[in-house]
């Protein structure tokens, strides 16, 4: 088993998995968890708003993560760095554009 591959699939999961409450909105504003930025502390219901829309890039992400992840688990021995090193620069390019949007997001829509 590839311990690369794994780590990026169960990444990739567990963004999905945190993106879901944040969707449907399940998260009130808190100290914990959820897109803290300071323009979703400005209310509850900018917080549910940002969130949300954070929550569907993230799962977005989240998907994008493992569906990178998969061909790792098939590949040969040969090529294994070389698409683990693709495979994470992609992750941190997707997290970062993920994030930018987000702040995006916050400044376009502030009430």
């Amino acid at each position: 088993m590839n311990p690369v591959a794994l780590t990026h699939f169960i990444a990739g999961l567990v963004m999905i998995a945190v993106s879901l409450p944040l969707i449907k909105r399940k998260v009130k504003m808190n100290p914990w968890y959820g897109i803290r930025i300071p323009a979703a502390f400005e209310s509850e219901q900018r917080w549910l708003e940002i969130n949300e829309y954070g929550g569907r890039l993230l799962l977005r992400c989240g998907v994008l993560i493992a569906i990178v992840a998969s061909p790792e688990f098939f590949l040969r021995e040969a090529y294994l760095a070389a698409y683990a090193l693709a495979a994470s620069a992609l992750i941190v390019l997707a997290l970062g554009l993920t994030i930018g949007n987000i702040f995006r997001h916050a400044r376009r829509t502030k009430s």
